[in-house]
């Protein structure tokens, strides 16, 4: 069947973001402001259709703020070919000026593993 594969994010990425991302309450008593529940400090910074194919759905790229106020976004580090396109993601620290450091991308091993 072909159709588009997601991989997202490298494993590591995935340990790093649950250390480290910013949590903010989600669920707050009106009364007296007890935080019962919290979520990560996240939105979407683009809808994309890179990759995809025919009629699959458009990915969300997200944007997260760290407990130290970096921000760190989602990017397309690639998208090879298996059976229809395959979609990696890796990790970017976002500078001042709007560029971009990496910070967890897949090895070229892994994504030939993959596919």
């Amino acid at each position: 069947m072909r159709c588009t594969q997601y991989y997202g994010l490298p494993e590591d990425a995935n340990k790093f973001l649950s250390k480290s991302i910013k949590l903010i309450p989600d669920v707050v008593c009106p009364d007296c402001n007890k935080v019962f529940t919290e979520k990560w400090a996240t939105k979407i910074y683009k809808t994309t259709n890179e990759g995809c194919m025919f009629d699959d759905e458009a990915h969300d790229l997200i944007e997260y703020e760290l407990k130290d106020g970096t921000i760190v976004r989602q990017v397309i580090q690639a998208v090879p070919w298996s059976s229809g396109p395959c979609i990696f993601l890796k990790l970017v620290k976002v500078n001042d000026d709007g560029s971009y450091n990496n910070l967890f991308e897949w090895s070229k091993e892994e994504i030939e593993q993959s596919i």
